[in-house]
């Protein structure tokens, strides 16, 4: 989940400006370092005031969009019990669990059964079912299909949800917006209300037009050693197979994959299947969590992503998910859950009192 802005600091240091060819005294080069030396304090000093009206302009604007203290999103006005907060299958990017693609429908995440479906003969990834079944959907997949089979064979086998992610996104970011009908279909055009905040919140650089992905933490700083290489790895292999989208590195691609483990959301369907897959979602990404959640995240049947509250809730209180399964675990299991994908330990009150 999306905590704080991960912004880097502006650096580089001015060179002691000489003439050429000219050869300084001692007293002339102590006099242009103390020049130097204020100069770059100056600058840091400026740097430093960008970045805190940054800050402040973030959260005034932010105060405005029920966004509350530590990014946490709150809610205007009383609710109550069963209200639908939102729900959006256009801001956000998903992907099926890899057991799941040749059983639901890439678009609306239906499961198929024997209804009449298409799956892509050339990476076997990618199903649709009847309703989605159109031209402009096939043919927009040729682009993440193209992506997806030009890698070694190696990285397309056993579990796919990255590789298939950074295939949707660099297609996005490549060929633009998908169908109205895929996931993604609007990530290039955020809300325009949105939009400020999102640009201030990122790294203040962003390399593609799908902006609101700076905005999410990657918590690299607490990331496990192991991960952190696996994400290098993955992003130098790619890198050798695939054109990236212009001006994106592999240190973009690193923190992306971050970006997703930190902040993915799962969307939960039916009893039966369980979790489909994962997303990240424009807004939803920015919810924090709770052992006792006063929200959840759930799915119609028509791929679209909902929002919904499980409680009564009052003007100003924190709009929390769970992002573990709270029943089927002990408090260790949870904790220990959560630090591996998220990187915090859970000190809620159902945690704390030991439930």
């Amino acid at each position: 989940m999306a905590r704080r802005p991960m912004g880097g600091e502006e650096g580089g240091e001015d060179a002691v400006e000489e003439k050429e060819g000219e050869i300084l005294t001692p007293e002339e080069q102590q006099a242009a370092a103390e020049k130097k030396k204020k100069r770059n304090q100056k600058k840091r000093a400026r740097a430093k005031k960008k970045k805190a009206a940054a800050k402040a302009l973030v959260w005034e604007k932010a105060a405005t969009l029920s966004c509350g203290r530590e990014s946490r999103l709150v809610s205007k006005g009383n609710l109550g019990k069963g209200e639908l907060l939102w729900g959006t299958n256009e801001y956000y990017l998903s992907v099926l669990y890899t057991s799941h693609c040749g059983t639901h429908c890439g678009a609306c995440y239906a499961e198929m059964g024997a209804s009449k479906r298409w799956s892509c003969p050339v990476c076997k990834s990618f199903s649709l079912c009847e309703k989605c079944d159109k031209a402009e959907v096939k043919e927009w997949h040729e682009h993440e299909c193209g992506l997806f089979c030009g890698v070694p064979v190696g990285m397309r086998q056993g579990d796919t949800d990255y590789l298939r992610f950074v295939c949707r996104f660099f297609a996005i970011c490549c060929h633009g917006a998908p169908p109205a009908s895929l996931p993604g279909s609007r990530l290039l055009s955020p809300t325009p209300e949105l939009d400020e905040v999102f640009k201030l919140r990122g790294r203040g650089k962003s390399r593609t037009d799908i902006r609101f992905l700076d905005c999410l933490s990657t918590n690299e700083e607490l990331q496990s050693e192991d991960f952190r290489s696996w994400c290098s790895n993955f992003a130098q292999l790619f890198e050798r197979h695939v054109k990236f989208p212009a001006g994106y590195t592999v240190s973009d691609l690193a923190d992306l994959l971050m970006r997703i483990r930190t902040n993915g959301l799962g969307f939960p369907c039916s009893d039966k299947h369980g979790t489909l897959g994962w997303s990240l979602d424009l807004y939803a990404s920015f919810l924090d969590h709770s052992c006792s959640p006063n929200c959840e995240v759930t799915m119609d049947d028509g791929g679209k992503l909902l929002v919904r509250t499980l409680t009564d809730i009052q003007d100003g209180s924190p709009l929390l998910i769970s992002y573990v399964d709270v029943e089927s675990r002990t408090p260790k299991e949870r904790r220990d859950h959560l630090f591996e994908l998220y990187r915090f330990r859970c000190s809620c009150e159902r945690c704390e009192s030991g439930k």
